[in-house]
């Protein structure tokens, strides 16, 4: 099973997780990191603690911005680990997806997937071109 890190400023990454807990039931193997009261260095610190948990598992951090210092922390790391799956822009289809196909894929594989679902999963609610979305 993959691993899952969710990194989020204030309390973005809990209440990710405890809504998609809601969804999905009670999910094990997932570390959630807030930059709350962190430094980039702290927060870099934080995350390689929680990659060398478990260091020969497979593992895909998301991120709830692409930019700020969760990102700027992470990107540090991935100078280090340039094999780190990260995905920036964390949504809620996507973390379901996660916990839905963490069993069945490779990480490097089910990145691209949930991406997928992410995009597809925003858009504007209405009628388009005469038919509903």
């Amino acid at each position: 099973m993959i691993r899952g890190i969710i990194i989020g400023h204030g309390d973005f990454a809990q209440a990710m997780m405890n809504t998609a807990k809601q969804i999905v039931g009670e999910q094990d193997q997932v570390d959630i990191i807030s930059n709350t009261g962190q430094s980039c260095s702290g927060l870099v610190q934080i995350i390689e603690r929680s990659l060398n948990a478990e260091p020969k598992s497979e593992i895909i951090i998301f991120l709830d911005l692409p930019g700020g210092s969760c990102t700027i922390s992470c990107y540090n790391l991935l100078r280090k680990q340039p094999d780190l799956n990260i995905i920036c822009g964390l949504n809620l289809p996507m973390l379901i997806e996660f916990f839905m196909l963490r069993d069945k894929y490779a990480a490097y594989d089910l990145v691209s997937i949930l991406i997928k679902k992410a995009h597809d999963n925003i858009f504007k609610l209405g009628r388009k071109n005469g038919t509903e979305n």
